[in-house]
């Protein structure tokens, strides 16, 4: 439906959120995707006869309870699994939106006396294109959660180029269904930050300034393992008293305890620092004293700490995978993903060379501005009013 037409309708129109994901309170890929898209669809004015209701289990936290005129927030308890599928299902039905908005991929179950438009966003579909990545109950799971979703919602929203081909390619979704709405950094976290903020984090975990970064779950589809075969032959190949370390960030997922054991045996694991989840504060801080961000994954739907970095002011090494290319431009260093001497090569070559550092480090500075959750949010909007 136009903005027109929806302004000219006396019914008032109730859109939905599920509110769940962004309201966690350690956020991650999707949690923090939903959380940035809501805070930024907040700032956009409603028109006169819309409102919106923000669904939770829980009350909702933080900048996210902040809810502009026409926001209001809906509690539906659940003490089990299935919240969605279960009790979401049934209050949807009694209390019937205009369009239900889902920022992951589960969706409700929809009774035939009660039907809505439900529009949901696909992240990414590695689970399908290398299921080697993930464990079989994951890929179970994610596979039947997503192929349910792109049959049943009106609209698909994904976050790239990248992502919306495979939606063709694999699911063979009808490219009118479809809208790329690209991610972008929270540039309020993720920024330059003066020496002495940065020391301060140094401080608290015992850093140097000499270091390599990696952020993210420490499991098969990061490709960790190969950071850590680049980090050993790099190391050997600088010699004794050589200060650099290699800092990880995330927790344990699939395959990690296989990369546990390796760390143990590593002749240089006691240059390997495992700090486990940190804010996202003293992670930007990190990525402002890192030599270099590395992100070496095997599969993404779009990759956003590897804006995240650049908005640090982070030199990026990043996997030469297609996605990457679409979204950092000519502001990476990029390595395919398994080669691990060619990672290391790449270390040798950004720590020694401060000229090329400088480069990417302007490079990355642009192309982040390039990106804006406001836009993400516009976008949003316009396909959510398209189904009402």
């Amino acid at each position: 439906m136009s903005e027109v037409n929806l302004l000219q309708t006396n019914k008032p129109l109730v859109y939905a959120i599920d509110a769940w994901s962004a309201n966690q309170p350690e956020k991650t890929g999707v949690e923090m995707y939903a959380f940035q898209l809501i805070q930024a669809m907040k700032q956009h004015t409603l028109l006169p006869n819309e409102r919106v209701i923000l669904y939770s289990p829980k009350k909702l936290e933080g900048p996210l309870a902040d809810l502009p005129q026409g926001w209001e927030e809906k509690i539906i308890p659940w003490k089990t699994k299935g919240w969605m599928q279960g009790r979401m299902s049934i209050e949807l039905a009694l209390h019937r939106p205009n369009v239900f908005f889902v920022p992951s991929q589960g969706l409700p179950r929809r009774f035939p006396f009660a039907s809505y438009p439900i529009v949901t966003t696909v992240h990414d579909l590695g689970f399908f294109r290398r299921p080697d990545l993930y464990d079989a109950s994951s890929r179970h799971r994610l596979g039947e959660v997503t192929e349910r979703s792109v049959r049943v919602a009106q609209r698909i929203i994904t976050v790239s180029e990248f992502s919306k081909k495979e939606l063709i390619d694999l699911l063979h979704v009808d490219e009118s269904r479809i809208t790329v709405t690209q991610l972008a950094a929270d540039t309020k976290t993720y920024k330059q930050r003066s020496q002495e903020e940065v020391n301060q984090v140094l401080s608290k975990y015992r850093l140097g300034h000499h270091f390599f970064l990696f952020v993210g779950r420490m499991d098969k589809k990061k490709n960790m393992e190969t950071v850590l075969r680049a980090f050993e032959e790099f190391k050997t190949a600088r010699g004794m008293g050589d200060p650099y370390e290699l800092v990880l960030v995330g927790g344990p997922g699939y395959g990690f305890d296989y990369m546990k054991k390796m760390m143990l045996l590593l002749p240089h694991k006691e240059q390997l620092r495992v700090l486990g989840y940190v804010s996202d504060l003293d992670v930007s801080a990190l990525m402002n004293a890192a030599s270099a961000f590395l992100f070496p994954s095997w599969y993404e739907g779009f990759g956003l700490p590897n804006l995240e970095a650049m908005a640090s002011g982070c030199p990026l090494i990043t996997s030469d995978i297609p996605v990457h290319h679409e979204v950092c431009k000519d502001a990476a260093y990029y390595v395919t993903p398994e080669d691990p001497r060619a990672w290391a090569r790449a270390l040798q070559d950004i720590s020694s060379n401060p000229e090329k550092r400088k480069v990417f480090i302007e490079q990355g500075l642009a192309v982040v501005q390039t990106y804006s959750w406001s836009d993400t949010a516009k976008k949003t909007w316009e396909v959510l009013r398209s189904v009402v």
